[in-house]
C-alpha cells in the first residue's frame, strides 16, 4: 500500500468534504519534460517523435521502394546482385543498436550534424528501416501474377511502362502495409536513439528538425529510471499513449 493509516484517513476526510475530484490531466499532454513529476508531460517528446518519423518516412519509403523495384525488375541477375540481396536480408535482422552506432559515427562525427536532433534520429531510423522496406516491397512485387506482366509485354509496353502501370498499382497495398508496419516498429525504437543522444533531458519543444529533441520511447525510459515514485504514473501513461499510436 502506498498510503499509511493516517494518510488514508486524511484522504477519506477530503473525499467526504468533496475537496478531491477526478479531472482529466491536460498538463500531461500540454507540458514538456520536467524534473518534477506533477509538471512533466509528453508534448515536447511527442513533437520530437513526429519530426523524427517524418524524416524517417521521407527518406526510407521512397528510397526503399525504388531500390526494391530496381533489384526486382531492372538489376542484372548476376553474382553481384545476389550478394547485394543477401546483404540486405542480413541487415534486416541485425540489432538496432548497431544502427545507432552507425548514426553516431556517420551523421554526428563525420558530417557534424546536431546531436540529439530529429534529423539525425530520423536518418538513423531510416537506415534501420530501409532493409525491411526493401525486402517487403520485393515480396509485394513478386506476388504480382506473371501473366499480368506477360500480357503487358504482349501489348507492347516497355518495362518501365509495365512497372508503372501494372506492377506498382497491383502491389501497392502490400507495399503500403509493409512500409506502415516498418515505420510503426521504428516509432518504438529506443536503443539507436539513445546512442545519438536523444535520451537527454530536453524540456523545450523542437521548432525544426535541427533542434535537439527527445522521443516518446526515450522519454518513457527516462521516467522509468527516476527515483521518485510519482514518475511511475507518468511512465504508465506514456506507455499507454505510445501503444495507442502503434495501434492507430
Amino acid at each position: 500500500n502506498r498510503l499509511n493509516e493516517e494518510q488514508r484517513a486524511l484522504v477519506d476526510n477530503l473525499v467526504q468534504k468533496d475537496e478531491i475530484a477526478l479531472r482529466f490531466n491536460t498538463n500531461f499532454f500540454l507540458n514538456g519534460d520536467s524534473k518534477s513529476p506533477e509538471n512533466s508531460g509528453i508534448f515536447s517528446s511527442a513533437v520530437g517523435t513526429l519530426l523524427v518519423m517524418l524524416v524517417c518516412m521521407a527518406v526510407s519509403v521512397p528510397v526503399g521502394v525504388a531500390a526494391a523495384i530496381y533489384l526486382e525488375e531492372f538489376a542484372p541477375q548476376n553474382l553481384f546482385t545476389h550478394f547485394i540481396e543477401v546483404c540486405i536480408n542480413n541487415l534486416a535482422s541485425i540489432p538496432s543498436i548497431l544502427f545507432g552506432l552507425l548514426g553516431l559515427g556517420v551523421f554526428i562525427n563525420l558530417f557534424g550534424m546536431p546531436r540529439s536532433s530529429a534529423l539525425v534520429g530520423g536518418l538513423t531510423l531510416a537506415i534501420m528501416s530501409l532493409p525491411i522496406i526493401i525486402v517487403s516491397t520485393k515480396a509485394a512485387l513478386k506476388s504480382v501474377d506473371i501473366n499480368m506482366k506477360n500480357a503487358a509485354y504482349a501489348l507492347g509496353m516497355t518495362k518501365v511502362q509495365m512497372v508503372k502501370g501494372i506492377m506498382l498499382p497491383l502491389a501497392m497495398p502490400m507495399i503500403l502495409t509493409g512500409s506502415i508496419l516498418t515505420l510503426a516498429g521504428a516509432i518504438g525504437e529506443t536503443a539507436p536513439l539513445m546512442i545519438i543522444g536523444m535520451i537527454a533531458f530536453i524540456p523545450d519543444v523542437a521548432s525544426s528538425v535541427l533542434d535537439a529533441t527527445s522521443v516518446l520511447p526515450a522519454q518513457i525510459y527516462s521516467w522509468s529510471a527516476m527515483p521518485e515514485r510519482a514518475f511511475l504514473e507518468r511512465t504508465a501513461a506514456g506507455i499507454i499513449v505510445l501503444l495507442g499510436l502503434l495501434v492507430v
